[in-house]
C-alpha cells in the first residue's frame, strides 16, 4: 500500500511539473489551439530583437508584433525562413507590403521591426525586459504599428495587468509622443483580452485595427500551404496583403 500512494504521490507530481511547463512554455496560449506550440523560451534574453533596414537608422516606420511580423528559421516545423510567418517570400509579409506603401505615399524611409514575443510571454517582468528593446526606442520612429498578443499566456493575464505593461512598452517605443501610433487586436480569436485591447485604445484615444474580419476570412490563412498546422494558421500571401492593406487605411487616417 505505502509503494502504491508513493507511485500516486509521484504520478501527481509529474503531472503538476508538466501543466506548470506548459503554462510557462505559452502552451496555454489561444495561439496554441491553432497548432502553434512553439515554446516561448526558445526566445532567449540574447536574441536579437529589434532589425533596422532600408536608407537611414531613424525616424521611419517601426512594426512590432510576434510570429507574423517576423520569425526566425525553425526547421523543427518545417520553417526555414525569417519573415513573417507564412508568407511565401520577404517582400510578401505584411511589414515589408505596408512598408512599399509608406514609402509610395511619403517618401523613402527606414524599416524598424521589432520581435516582441519574448515580451508578448514575459509581460509580468516588463520593467526587466523593455529596456532590452533600446534600438527600437533609438530609432525614433514616426509611424508606430503594435500587434501582438495572442501569445499571452492565460494564465499570466489572470493573474497580471497585462495592459498596464503593454502600455509602458508603447510609452517606451515613443518616448516623446510624437508617432504616429496604431495597434491591433490580435490575430487568433481572443475575446476578453481583445477587449482589453479595444477598451485601451478607446480610453487613450489611439486607433486600433480590429483583425477579426480578415482572420474569420479562411481564405486570408495559409490552410494547406504548409506542412506544420501552426505555420499554416498564419496568414498567407493573401492575408499579408489584407493586413498591409488595413494599417497603411488606419496610419493614413491619423491626423
Amino acid at each position: 500500500m505505502k509503494k502504491y500512494i508513493l507511485q500516486l504521490l509521484a504520478a501527481a507530481m509529474i503531472a503538476n511539473f508538466s501543466l506548470a511547463n506548459e503554462k510557462k512554455s505559452g502552451l496555454d496560449t489561444v495561439s496554441a489551439k491553432y497548432g502553434n506550440t512553439v515554446s516561448g523560451n526558445q526566445v532567449k534574453k540574447t536574441s536579437k530583437f529589434v532589425f533596422i533596414q532600408g536608407n537611414g537608422s531613424e525616424g521611419g516606420l517601426l512594426c512590432a508584433g510576434h510570429s507574423l511580423t517576423k520569425h526566425a528559421p525553425l526547421p523543427s516545423i518545417w520553417w526555414n525562413h525569417d519573415w513573417g510567418m507564412a508568407a511565401s517570400a520577404e517582400d510578401k509579409d505584411y511589414v515589408h507590403q505596408l512598408w512599399a506603401k509608406m514609402k509610395k505615399e511619403y517618401g523613402d524611409m527606414p524599416l524598424c521591426i521589432v520581435k516582441a514575443g519574448y515580451f508578448e510571454r514575459n509581460f509580468d517582468k516588463a520593467d526587466e525586459i523593455i529596456p532590452m528593446y533600446k534600438p527600437a526606442r533609438d530609432f525614433k520612429a514616426k509611424y508606430i504599428v503594435i500587434s501582438f498578443v495572442d501569445n499571452v499566456s492565460n494564465k499570466m493575464a489572470a493573474e497580471h495587468d497585462f495592459i498596464k505593461e503593454y502600455e509602458k512598452f508603447i510609452n517606451y517605443l515613443n518616448p516623446d509622443g510624437k508617432a504616429k501610433v496604431i495597434i491591433t487586436t490580435g490575430w487568433y480569436p481572443l475575446k476578453s483580452l481583445n477587449n482589453d485591447l479595444k477598451e485601451f485604445a478607446k480610453r487613450k484615444g489611439i486607433k486600433i485595427v480590429d483583425l477579426a474580419p480578415i482572420f474569420n476570412d479562411e481564405s486570408n490563412r495559409a490552410i494547406g500551404l504548409w506542412k506544420h498546422k501552426g505555420v499554416a494558421s498564419h496568414p498567407g500571401d493573401k492575408g499579408m496583403a489584407e493586413l498591409a492593406n488595413a494599417y497603411f487605411r488606419a496610419l493614413k487616417d491619423l491626423k
